[in-house]
């Protein structure tokens, strides 16, 4: 799976943030080298040859897989081209990372998950969430049961982001998808199913305020298969929040935890093999424990390493492509809760 150096030849499709981000991870990683890159972004490919002159360049996708000889793929593009180009480099038989959301519409996935299913491909998308430091203590906690039987949940996500209309592809809903719920929000959506499970039941509400064609507001009462119920609000238009700020708030038969990006709060009535009864609190600088280098935060580190780590070893990660759908589901039932003014069931 690797060149004659034995280092993974990795290409980016859409070198914007996102893109020159997994770049600089893969160049700065030992076993992985950027090899590729592909923009159509008007001289953007030029300025690129100033500064990587050693990184082959394209204006098109589709060139720079057939053209090249790469070991991974990171899509990094805008999201209506994401299935297309997961699709892409899953029938090449090219692992591939691309990032959230999956893609605008589930159905958009019909023929990649087909593919992925047969061949097995290594694939991960990129909700890097799970690789912050609270919220895999709080997996940990969660799973091993500490809070007893659980019962009501509190969440939600803010950033100041919007406060006049957005110009670009992020808010045209046949390029994005919709707008806060799905391009912001699914992360917290993703930390909800990996943490407590799937979702059963969803009864929705998005509000446009700034945008005219996409949510600037979104708020769900939501039921989860395990018994689990509770609410979840998000918007990209609330002020004082500089970056995304994702809160959860369960409470258990057994006590209470509370998880931001910064600590974790725990409260037991009774102890149990792994906590004392009443308060602990884990704070993040006690939680790290290192990365190889930090480029953007050490969860992107993370995740681009586990990936990288598994095609090296036609491994599976675990935030894969059939993950990515359970979160699309989700966002799609909202929107149609919202738009029906009913509850709507997922499969």
């Amino acid at each position: 799976m690797t060149g004659e150096s034995g280092t993974l030849r990795v290409g980016v499709v859409g070198f914007g943030k996102m893109g020159l981000l997994h770049g600089a991870i893969v160049n700065g990683l030992a076993g992985s080298r950027l090899a590729a890159v592909a923009d159509n972004t008007p001289g953007l490919v030029d300025v690129l040859g100033r500064v990587l002159s050693d990184v082959a360049r394209y204006d098109d996708f589709d060139s720079m897989l057939a053209g090249e000889k790469l070991e991974a793929v990171f899509i990094t593009s805008p999201t209506h081209l994401h299935a297309r180009m997961a699709l892409a480099c899953a029938e090449a038989g090219v692992p591939f990372l691309v990032e959230k959301p999956l893609a605008v519409r589930s159905d958009e996935c019909g023929a990649l998950l087909g593919v992925l299913e047969r061949s097995h491909l290594t694939n991960a998308v990129g909700y890097m969430a799970r690789h912050l430091d609270t919220f895999r203590a709080a997996k940990r906690i969660i799973a091993a049961g500490s809070l007893g039987r659980l019962i009501h949940l509190q969440c939600s996500m803010y950033v100041a982001q919007l406060f006049g209309p957005g110009r670009g592809w992020r808010y045209d809903p046949a390029l994005s998808g919709g707008g806060v719920l799905l391009t912001q929000n699914s992360h917290l959506i993703d930390l909800l199913l990996w943490l407590f499970g799937p979702i059963a039941r969803v009864t929705g509400h998005v509000k446009s305020w700034y945008s005219k064609t996409v949510d600037d507001f979104a708020h769900a009462y939501l039921e989860f298969s395990a018994g689990l119920t509770g609410y979840m609000d998000c918007s990209w238009s609330v002020r004082h929040h500089r970056t995304v700020d994702l809160t959860i708030r369960v409470h258990g038969e057994n006590g209470t935890l509370s998880i931001t990006d910064d600590e974790v709060e725990l409260f037991l009535e009774s102890p149990t093999e792994s906590f004392a009864g009443g308060w602990t609190v884990l704070k993040k600088p006690d939680l790290f424990q290192g990365v190889t280098l930090d480029i953007g935060g050490p969860e992107y580190t993370r995740q681009d390493e586990e990936f990288l780590t598994a095609v090296r070893v036609s491994g599976h990660v675990e935030c894969d492509v059939q993950s990515a759908l359970n979160v699309q589901r989700v966002v799609e039932a909202i929107y149609e809760s919202s738009a029906a003014r009913r509850a709507v069931s997922l499969p």
